[in-house]
């Protein structure tokens, strides 16, 4: 079964709206840093990654993971914009241990802050899908069955719908302790 592992690492978002696309470059840059082969890599993704995303913070990110070895059952996923509607009710189809959802997320802080949040107990509207729909209710229910964490990104910029790739700097330079976050998250770090 495509998605039968005990801990999904799902990133969402939209790469063409800018600080949107957080989610999913992470999700692209664990793939790459963690040789992983489990799933696809986005190629206008890659393609960021490869060329645009900031080479120092690609070496940093490659150092902190050095000799880290992902354990059997993790998957990384693109959710990118159709996870709440495609991927979410997948929940019942699978016996999910964990579920870490990796998005930007509006709260009260500077942009590029990263924090954990937990979807029982987040304000109502704290963390709606830039596209208008609101993620808590299907990532509570989720969480009865499964631990849910977001690891969430305070965006700078979502431009919709004027179509703008890449990240902030604040986002990119988040990234980092987004990484470390998720490894502590699976229990590797």
């Amino acid at each position: 079964m495509p998605y039968d592992s005990d801990i999904i690492v799902i990133g969402c978002g939209n790469v063409l709206f800018k600080d949107d696309g957080y989610g999913p470059i992470v999700i692209n840059i664990l793939q790459k840093v963690l040789n992983d082969k489990q799933d696809y890599y986005d190629p206008a993704v890659t393609d960021f990654v490869d060329n645009e995303f900031d080479k120092e913070i690609l070496k940093q990110i490659e150092e902190s993971v050095e000799g880290i070895t992902l354990p059997e059952g993790v998957q990384f996923v693109d959710g990118g914009t159709a996870a709440p509607t495609n991927f979410f009710p997948l929940y019942t189809d699978y016996d999910w241990k964990k579920l870490i959802v990796v998005d930007v997320v509006e709260f009260n802080a500077e942009p590029g802050t990263v924090d954990i949040f937990d979807p029982s107990v987040m304000q109502q509207g704290k963390y709606d899908n830039p596209h208008g729909m609101t993620v808590e209710d299907p990532l509570r229910e989720i969480s009865e069955k499964c631990e849910v964490v977001i690891v969430g990104c305070k965006p700078a910029e979502i431009p919709t719908p004027d179509i703008d790739m890449g990240l902030t700097e604040p986002v990119e330079r988040a990234i980092p302790k987004t990484i470390d976050i998720i490894l502590k998250e699976i229990g590797v770090k």
